[in-house]
């Protein structure tokens, strides 16, 4: 018995130590838009808000403005990190922001159907640069429709896949100046996009109690000690 009940205690010692590596590991934040207290810790510049997406029937947030509106997210101090959403242009472009100070200074990548384009550009004191990057085509995305992108941010290097697949020639930060850290946000011009399920994982960042999967640590615990005790 004394040699059983040992054994059991090694096995709950031996997960512990799992879920504790895997909690280190998996830090991110995570916004699904359902409860507008997620709101409360964007910085918005012109009208953002949380509507309900016909197709999806979920909460989205919603940017939308003649000019340009931002929303930033996230520490100044913040470097590597990798950011994923869903995004639906409504009425053109999606734009996702990174390595960014404020609304005048960031990095971001764009898809705009209307023109066929897709690129990197930075904003820098105001001053717009479209010629960081080489630009490719719309990567055959219409508008309102839902698509999932990701953007790994790494060292002076970025890189954007749509829909798991790489969409253009990854970004070298390293010919930039001024951009070795930053928040993450969104950005539009004259048109309005969607957004939904953002999840911005990386070292350092904090890990938010909605996050997908999400399971409280002491919850894991009781159940796999409950298991054993059987």
């Amino acid at each position: 018995m004394l040699v059983r009940e040992n054994c059991k205690f090694l096995i709950f010692m031996l997960v512990v130590l799992v879920l504790l590596l895997q909690s280190g590991l998996a830090s991110a934040l995570f916004f699904d838009f359902e409860d507008d207290a997620q709101l409360k810790q964007w910085t918005f510049q012109g009208t953002w808000k949380t509507v309900k997406d016909d197709s999806t029937k979920s909460m989205v947030l919603s940017g939308e403005g003649a000019n340009e509106v931002c929303a930033l997210v996230g520490e100044d101090g913040w470097t590597d990190y990798t950011i994923e959403c869903d995004a639906s242009g409504q009425t053109d472009e999606i734009s996702i922001v990174f390595r960014a100070t404020d609304p005048d200074n960031f990095l971001s990548f764009m898809v705009a159907p209307s023109l066929n384009l897709s690129e990197f550009f930075s904003k820098s004191k105001g001053q717009f640069d479209e010629g960081i990057s080489t630009k490719g085509d719309s990567l055959k995305v219409k508008i309102q429709e839902w698509h999932k992108y990701k953007v790994v941010v790494q060292d002076d290097k970025a890189s954007i896949f749509l829909d798991g697949n790489e969409a253009i020639k990854a970004l070298d930060i390293g010919k930039l100046n001024g951009f070795s850290k930053g928040k993450v946000g969104l950005r539009q011009w004259g048109d309005r996009a969607y957004y939904d399920n953002i999840q911005i994982t990386g070292t350092g960042i904090p890990r938010s109690t909605g996050e997908p999967g999400a399971v409280s640590f002491m919850g894991k615990l009781s159940t796999m000690w409950a298991i054993l005790k059987q």
